[in-house]
């Protein structure tokens, strides 16, 4: 596991209600018809909604290295969403400097 898998990791399980607040974003939407929707667009509605209906949200932030991970998982625990947003292909992070 890399280290932005790592991060995503600890951001679940230091804000429990994330997945189920996006998946919720993302069924409405699915449910209205739309075939398409941005992953990066659901980030700042939950950002949004947390600043000023969920005041006492202890100040957990989204972070946007994370949209691609949150896309992947959500298509992939809820079959209604498949194709819903669109991937790029993920490319491995780490030993950058590396020579092999």
């Amino acid at each position: 596991m890399d280290k932005l898998q790592l991060s995503w990791q600890q951001a679940k399980k230091d804000d429990p209600l994330l997945m189920p607040d996006l998946a919720k974003l993302a069924l409405d939407l699915r449910g209205q018809g739309h075939k398409r929707w941005s992953i990066d667009a659901l980030f700042h509605v939950l950002r949004w909604q947390r600043a000023t209906v969920i005041r006492n949200h202890n100040g957990l932030k989204l972070n946007n290295n994370h949209t691609a991970l949150a896309a992947r998982e959500l298509m992939e625990r809820y079959p209604q969403l498949d194709g819903f947003f669109q991937l790029r292909e993920r490319k491995p992070r780490g030993n950058w400097g590396q020579i092999h």
